[in-house]
């Protein structure tokens, strides 16, 4: 069963509003998502550019009630590389904002509405999907990697009951698009409290904007979520003298926030009785695997928690299969079917069967509670965003820039041998990935180190 179907029973309650006065009630968004869709046919995959905004919403909730395929792509993405998703996945429709209308060979305009257009592909693919395939989302979204996860209907349902019961989220709840909803962490905010029957401020306006604030403030947000970044910014602007009496919780994911960070926040928590409730998740597990209770927070502060209802994690080292440290291994419902990296990949089954390797190192502690200490893979959390560091590497190789990238401090370094090289290489590298120059830091080496099978070694430029 798809997770928006009984939608109905809300009624004329709120469902989305924005800061302009707009309001939808779920008959209105399910009506919205109705005429949005009207033209497509179900089980045909669409590619949407997606943002905070009713329509987008609306369309998203329609496709999942359709059983139309929606494969989720940063809006903002570089046209080069959204050309060569279109190529890869050869998606039956592509849902655009006006303001990104671009022209693509082989598709018709199909349907409008006031912010976006639909396109159909004039000649039809002989693909099939899996009947499972609910949703696509890219495994780093600012990369343009043709790398997607496979949702299963059941993630989708599993994961959010999951997390709608240990966040006790309910109809009475009002809550804010912080995040972008091509994002896991965003869509499973979305997911949640439509799910619940609760009421969504959508909005693309900026937490250092005074507005943001009295917004949150006067429409009475009872809760919002945040990457680290996110509530490094809360910090600066001083987020602890904030009045927000009717905020209940609020959450983090996306990366480890540090301790200091986090003794800021419950401080705040305390001296203002809401609930910081940390958590840890991957787009493979659907959203999310992990939480710290609140009520552990203060003598657990730098542990992502325990297994979400449902879910089970252990630790798997060379010697041991269950030991205190070792590779995270978690296992749940709403572990993902696999990755695609082409549209025949659609038609694959379930190849997890539910357990996912991480490639993370964790340990735990005698209660139980999990600590993550290290990263085995080549993907990096940056501001809540997950960033492939091989895909940039590749990008800045297009453009015959030849250089290494790791990370360190929520920074991405590119290392490099030629000294020609300017900071027009940061300039090209944010533009396409719409990742911000702060991200990045130039770094001179005279060589690039090597291991013994005569490849790069990465761990010997740190």
């Amino acid at each position: 069963m798809s997770l928006f179907n009984q939608l109905e029973k809300f009624g004329k309650k709120t469902s989305l509003f924005n800061e302009k006065g707009e309001i939808l009630s779920y008959e209105d968004l399910l009506l919205l998502s109705k005429n949005i869709l009207k033209p497509l046919e179900s089980r045909k995959l669409i590619l949407i550019l997606a943002n905070n905004d009713f329509e987008f919403i609306s369309c998203y909730v329609g496709c999942l009630r359709k059983k139309i395929i929606p494969m989720l792509v940063n809006y903002q993405i570089d046209e080069s590389l959204l050309k060569n998703l279109i190529s890869i996945y050869l998606p039956s429709y592509i849902f655009l904002p006006k303001s990104r209308e671009i022209k693509i060979n082989n598709y018709k305009k199909i349907n409008t509405t006031r912010n976006y257009t639909i396109i159909k592909k004039i000649k039809e693919n002989r693909y099939s999907f899996d009947k499972n395939l609910a949703l696509l989302l890219s495994t780093s979204g600012s990369t343009g990697s043709k790398k997607f996860v496979r949702i299963s209907y059941e993630n989708l349902s599993d994961n959010t009951k999951n997390i709608t019961k240990y966040l006790n989220i309910d109809s009475s709840q009002k809550t804010v698009t912080t995040m972008p909803s091509f994002y896991t962490y965003g869509l499973s905010i979305i997911n949640t409290h439509l799910y619940s029957g609760a009421s969504i401020f959508v909005t693309n306006l900026k937490i250092i904007e005074k507005i943001f604030w009295s917004l949150v403030e006067k429409y009475k947000i009872t809760s919002f979520g945040g990457v680290p970044y996110f509530y490094e910014i809360l910090k600066k602007i001083n987020f602890a003298k904030m009045n927000l009496p009717d905020l209940k919780y609020f959450t983090q994911a996306g990366g480890p926030i540090g301790e200091n960070l986090a003794n800021y926040l419950l401080k705040f928590s305390e001296k203002n009785k809401k609930k910081f409730i940390i958590m840890y998740g991957q787009a493979e597990a659907t959203s999310r695997m992990t939480y710290l209770p609140y009520k552990d927070l203060k003598t657990k502060i730098s542990s992502v928690g325990i297994p979400i209802p449902g879910g089970k994690i252990i630790l798997r080292n060379e010697k041991n299969e269950n030991s205190k440290k070792g590779e995270i291994i978690y296992t749940g419902k709403n572990v993902t079917m696999g990755y695609a990296e082409k549209i025949k990949d659609l038609e694959k089954g379930d190849e997890n069967q539910g357990v996912l390797r991480t490639g993370e190192i964790g340990k735990k502690d005698k209660d139980g509670f999990k600590y993550i200490i290290d990263r085995k893979s080549r993907s990096v959390k940056l501001f809540g965003h997950r960033v492939n560091l091989n895909d940039l590497e590749k990008i800045l190789d297009e453009k015959n820039y030849k250089c290494l990238c790791s990370d360190k401090n929520n920074k991405i370094i590119i290392f490099y041998t030629n000294k020609s090289y300017s900071e027009e290489m940061i300039k090209y590298l944010s533009k396409k990935t719409n990742l911000h120059r702060e991200c990045f830091k130039m770094q001179y080496i005279k060589n690039f180190p090597i291991n013994d099978m005569g490849k790069d070694s990465y761990k010997d430029l740190k």
